[in-house]
């Protein structure tokens, strides 16, 4: 092939300057390249990667569109009113003489202007019975005992915070401009303290729920509270989502949320304050999303690549044993055949110096790899608790930080809620209603 500097029609010199340059736009790509594809940043994350679902007869260049079976937007519209819109005369020249050239047709769905609030005056005969000395508030009373504003009112305030992410002030603003309502962003905040504070037992339900659960997934991310980096936890059931805040990352919040005995199921990333559960009574399962995200890492090399693709057959393998419907005694033959399966693997690997880091990732928890496959019902990998999290990810992008303790307070309590009623599909303003309902309309 000759000479390699004349082959590329370039001096020595310059090639080795223009190596050198191509070689620090690579770095530097690499490290932009790593705030969205690492082991921490689930693939959901990062929607500009993904793949689109334009289909392979799409021309290039066409936008990604919907993903496929998404709904479409066509509706039939049934009117309940009709109005007629015409004119009389000519508006530049005031002539009476109009014929019609068309008549179009359309059927809009709209709102009124403005919903403007009622005041309402209600009397509300607490009564007392005479024979029992029993003291109560008629079943249908629907106005608060206190404050100066109605549960429907409260109901909106709480739903524009925690479902459309609304901060306290821009939501002060579109009550003034929808509804005329003269309300600072400190009554709002108010508002909402009051539903958390009533929310209390509803929430301590929900954490004995969580602690009675057969299966948890637990996640953790930050979040300041007044300048101090604390912790967002969740605890995901099947049933329900309880979100925690303290000011650690350590093993004494699942000793509080779980109990220092938890003899259920708990999917986890492998952050150490999860270690002290496999020597008690759970049952760990290791996030194998996160396992392979640390080794996809690897495969620039020819051998870090082929580890990868190993790891990846032992995660279909563990999908595809599980649509099986095997039996205990078969779960536990084959867990013990794929741990077996996994520690061969990585006793190979781990000659290989770049591999380490993944390799002992996989060792220190060796058994709590296919906990899933040993026992029904478990996911491998943690992906439904950084769903459940991604929201107060959002928050946190939104709002910055908690600005108080309450803050921090009533969004643990409300959004914990919330998230449940969506979990189980059940309609959130309703189930909203009838806890301010419960906790507000009676002594």
């Amino acid at each position: 092939m000759g000479d390699i500097t004349n082959y590329f029609g370039m001096e020595k010199d310059a090639l080795i300057k223009r190596i050198l340059s191509l070689e620090e736009d690579v770095e530097q790509l690499e490290k932009e390249l790593a705030k969205y594809k690492n082991p921490n940043t689930p693939s959901s994350s990062n929607q500009h990667l993904k793949e689109n679902t334009r289909g392979k007869k799409a021309k290039k260049g066409a936008k990604r569109g919907a993903p496929f079976g998404h709904k479409g937007i066509t509706r039939i519209l049934k009117a309940l009113n009709k109005i007629i819109v015409d004119a009389d005369k000519c508006p530049k020249c005031d002539s009476p003489n109009l014929k019609d050239k068309k008549v179009l047709k359309r059927t809009v769905i709209d709102i009124p202007k403005k919903v403007k609030p009622a005041i309402v005056e209600a009397d509300i005969h607490v009564k007392e019975c005479k024979d029992c000395g029993h003291v109560f508030v008629p079943k249908q009373n629907t106005i608060p005992l206190k404050g100066d504003y109605g549960i429907e009112l409260i109901l909106l305030i709480v739903i524009i915070k925690f479902t459309l992410r609304g901060v306290l002030r821009k939501t002060a603003s579109f009550l003034d401009y929808r509804h005329d309502l003269d309300i600072t962003a400190a009554s709002v905040n108010a508002i909402i303290k009051r539903v958390a504070d009533v929310a209390e037992n509803e929430y301590n339900e929900l954490k004995q729920r969580i602690r009675a659960a057969k299966t948890v997934y637990v996640d953790e991310t930050s979040f300041s509270v007044l300048g101090d980096r604390c912790w967002v936890w969740v605890f995901r059931s099947d049933e329900d989502i309880l979100l925690v805040i303290r000011k650690t990352r350590g093993s004494n919040v699942l000793r509080e949320i779980l109990g220092e005995n938890y003899a259920g199921n708990v999917v986890c990333d492998c952050w150490s304050s999860y270690n002290f559960m496999s020597d008690a009574y759970a049952n760990l399962q290791r996030c194998w999303a996160h396992l392979l995200r640390k080794s996809e890492e690897l495969t620039e090399t020819v051998v870090g690549k082929h580890f990868h693709e190993k790891l990846q057959e032992l995660f279909k393998e563990i999908k595809e044993f599980n649509i099986q419907d095997p039996t205990d005694e078969q779960r536990l033959k084959k867990y013990q055949e794929m741990t077996n399966k996994l520690r061969k693997l990585t006793s190979y690997y781990s000659r290989y110096k770049d591999l380490m880091p993944v390799v002992k990732y996989i060792n220190n928890k060796i058994g709590e790899w296919f906990t899933c496959v040993k026992i029904e019902g478990i996911e491998p990998t943690n992906n439904f608790a950084e769903q459940a999290i991604r929201e107060t990810v959002m928050v946190r992008k939104i709002i910055g930080a908690f600005r108080s303790e309450t803050g921090k307070q009533n969004y643990e309590r409300l959004a914990s809620l919330i998230s449940s009623w969506q979990l189980k599909d059940k309609d959130i303003a309703d189930e909203l209603r009838q806890m301010m309902i419960r906790n507000l309309c009676f002594c």
